[in-house]
């Protein structure tokens, strides 16, 4: 006995769909990587393990066969399924290998250690690094226990399970206020320190045993001292001349860090200084994820194993396999031919798309993170949004280009006896609350049914949907009625498949895969239009000598036919607005849907 299973790849049904999305060879092979000849070889094999034919083969164009244009809804489902299964399995694996728990003595590293986080994080951004400042005891301890992997502290004396790298060596300086004597010198000898009230930082911050001995030695008492944890304490009581303030670190970047004003720094003489170092578990092999850590931090510049080159990164805000991601996927592709460097694609899933630019808007403006945001997000999210969100569209972001439009539809279920928009309006004014709607996430497909039902005098039943993958499985399967939909790859399966029927086009256009369905105004519905798609976004600090370049590549790509065949296929045209057009477009729809939902 054997199964059809046992002869399907998943890699044959990915070439099945790309085909149906596409109606071409050449197109599929480009998006999944193969030559023509093997698309159909692998559609061939295809059709010999399921028996039956999937492609009308008689016809110039690739069309699929009715048992393919069948097969195709289905089996876009259970993929999507496997995506995100699979999406969350290499999310929580990534989670626990890219992880690194840096311990950090307490006063150690606020001069330099920020800095050399942000190399990191350039130079890797997979590598999560989970900061947490402890006594100088308990980072010992933590990685001795393997509770840290990597802790920084004060090296002067290190147990001997733990192995330990210089970073840095930082001078002692005294600090005092404006009015004290010691302000008018150039430096202060350790001896004059003797009849002074001394402030100093405690055990908990590493290195006070050295300190004491020095003092010691130029017959200073420390045992009478005020003692501190932080040097901002330090610093401020130095200023109320409680006392004069011995601190290591360089002089000017301890003032600034803790913003003593009225406080000077002064060298010590003879000079004392303290070590820093990164310290690990000796003889114990480190993960290739910590190696990559600890060269980046010891060595932010050149760091061990650094990448060829900076990899761009794509922020998708919603889910592996959706509509948004396949258009993502498609612009990342040709973004990589016309840049001749990888280009990686990053899910930021949540918030109707918000989260993914709120990523962006916190990444390194280095031009090495773009992403995408949609109406929701740019438009409808300022509106929606009660609190003040997590970002402002026109302050935070430097919009670079449009990427694609995206027309939204008005679909209703096969079991709703309309076949016009009209009748649609008839039945639910006849039967007030009869018809279930979806509002999905917070964005255009969560105003446009209120609005509809306010300027039709109908009233339906609202059901809160997350994505629009789930609400077209509803509407498929009988559970809701009445959906406003983006134009994508499962919405136009479902249409051809007769499962769901189209009434009308949400835009001023009629759409390129729908000819027949009328627009919004033609149905004397003029405002009930809110344009779906997606622009690309870069942090607000980009450099403005950068930016040139990056549009006139994004430009490029999205100039390509492969763009357009496979933009098309799925409901979609590129986008070729400038990202000053985009803007504009964007503070044009803010105004007039504000006036539209009474929000202005």
């Amino acid at each position: 006995m054997y199964t059809v299973s046992q002869y399907v790849s998943l890699r044959q049904l990915r070439v099945l769909l790309s085909v149906g999305d596409t109606g071409s060879f050449s197109a599929t092979a480009n998006a999944i990587g193969l030559t023509q000849s093997a698309v159909s070889q692998s559609l061939r094999t295809l059709e010999e393990a399921l028996e039956i034919p999937l492609v009308d083969r008689t016809t110039r164009q690739v069309v699929l066969s009715d048992a393919g244009r069948r097969l195709v809804g289905p089996l876009r489902e259970a993929l999507d399924h496997l995506d995100r299964v699979l999406s969350q399995a290499r999310t929580e694996a990534s989670a626990t290998r890219g992880v690194v728990r840096l311990a950090c003595s307490q006063s150690v590293g606020g001069d330099f250690l920020p800095g050399r986080i942000s190399a990191l994080h350039r130079a890797w951004p997979d590598i999560r690094l989970q900061l947490r400042e402890q006594p100088h005891a308990d980072v010992l301890e933590g990685v001795t226990r393997g509770t840290a992997e990597v802790g920084l502290v004060v090296g002067d004396s290190l147990p001997s399970e733990l192995h330990g790298t210089a970073l840095l060596t930082e001078p002692y300086h005294v600090y005092c206020s404006l009015q004290h004597p010691f302000a008018r010198r150039q430096h202060v000898s350790a001896a004059s320190l003797r009849y002074e009230k001394l402030v100093l930082l405690d055990a908990s911050a590493g290195g006070r045993f050295q300190l004491d001995r020095f003092l010691h030695s130029h017959d200073v008492v420390t045992a009478d001292a005020q003692e501190v944890t932080q040097p901002a304490m330090a610093i401020a009581l130095a200023c109320e001349q409680v006392g004069v303030a011995v601190l290591p670190g360089s002089g000017h970047a301890t003032l600034a860090r803790a913003d003593g004003p009225g406080v000077k720094a002064i060298p010590l003489t003879p000079g004392f200084e303290r070590t820093i170092s990164l310290v690990t578990r000796r003889n114990t092999a480190l993960s290739p994820v910590v190696e990559r850590a600890v060269g980046a931090l010891v060595n932010p510049s050149g760091a061990t194993d650094t990448p060829p080159s900076q990899r761009m990164t794509v922020v998708v805000p919603f889910q592996s396999s959706g509509p948004a991601d396949r258009f993502g996927r498609s612009f990342a592709v040709e973004l990589a031919k016309v840049m001749g460097q990888p280009v990686d694609v990053e899910n930021v899933v949540g918030l109707g798309g918000v989260l993914g630019v709120h990523r962006v808007t916190r990444s390194v403006a280095d031009g090495c993170t773009i992403g995408l945001a949609g109406t929701g997000a740019t438009v409808f999210d300022r509106l929606l949004n009660q609190d003040d969100g997590l970002f402002d569209v026109f302050s935070d972001i430097t919009c670079l280009s449009g990427m694609v439009r995206i027309p939204n539809v008005l679909l209703v279920g096969k079991h709703v006896a309309a076949n016009t928009l009209a009748e649609l309006i008839a039945q639910a004014r006849l039967r007030p609350d009869g018809f279930a709607t979806a509002a999905i996430a917070r964005g255009p497909l969560a105003v446009l049914p209120e609005l509809f039902q306010k300027r039709t005098g109908t009233r339906m039943l609202s059901r809160h949907y997350d994505g629009l993958v789930p609400a077209m499985v509803d509407l498929v399967r009988g559970r809701l009625d009445v959906l406003f939909a983006e134009m994508g790859g499962s919405v136009m399966d479902a249409i051809r498949n007769h499962a769901v029927q189209p009434l009308m086009i949400a835009g001023h256009h009629r759409a390129h895969g729908l000819p027949d369905v009328p627009t919004a105004a033609e149905c004397d519905l003029p405002d009930v239009v809110a344009d779906g798609g997606y622009c690309v976004v870069a942090p607000a600090s980009f450099p403005a000598s950068r930016q040139m370049a990056l549009q006139a590549q994004i430009h490029a790509a999205l100039c390509s036919p492969a763009i357009a065949e496979g933009f098309l296929a799925q409901g979609g045209t590129p986008d070729l607005r400038t990202g000053a057009e985009y803007i504009a477009y964007v503070r044009h729809e803010q105004a007039r849907w504000a006036a539209l939902l009474g929000k202005s």
